[in-house]
């Protein structure tokens, strides 16, 4: 008997298919998990604002020190060094080195030798 009812059901729904005047889609497939709306004093956006307050200060001070570092390393390593005639500069690199093809790359204040 129930079966009977859902056979029914089912020649009766497909019958009205073409009559319904608007689709209800139920089985919305969903891209990413998003809030509807964001509320100014849910716990979302308290959470929010409280972890950028109490984390990126921390995280500030020890990127600018990692970056400090860095940069102290570097220029310690390859320090730069200003020169008046930059062309002279180059070809007394070549002349040190034993170079003839070297590739002179000219920036706007660095110019960057390659082999």
């Amino acid at each position: 008997m129930l079966l009977g009812r859902f056979a029914v059901a089912k020649r009766i729904g497909a019958s009205m298919a073409p009559f319904k005047t608007g689709a209800r889609n139920f089985a919305v497939q969903v891209t990413s998990p998003r809030p509807l709306s964001i509320r100014g004093d849910g716990l979302v956006l308290q959470c929010i604002s409280a972890a950028l307050i109490y984390f990126v200060p921390q995280d500030a001070v020890f990127l600018g020190g990692l970056f400090y570092l860095w940069h102290n390393t570097a220029t310690s390593i390859s320090p730069k060094v200003k020169k008046d005639d930059a062309d002279a500069a180059v070809e007394e690199f070549k002349a040190k080195k034993g170079l003839e093809n070297v590739k002179v790359s000219k920036g706007r204040s660095t110019w960057t030798v390659s082999i």
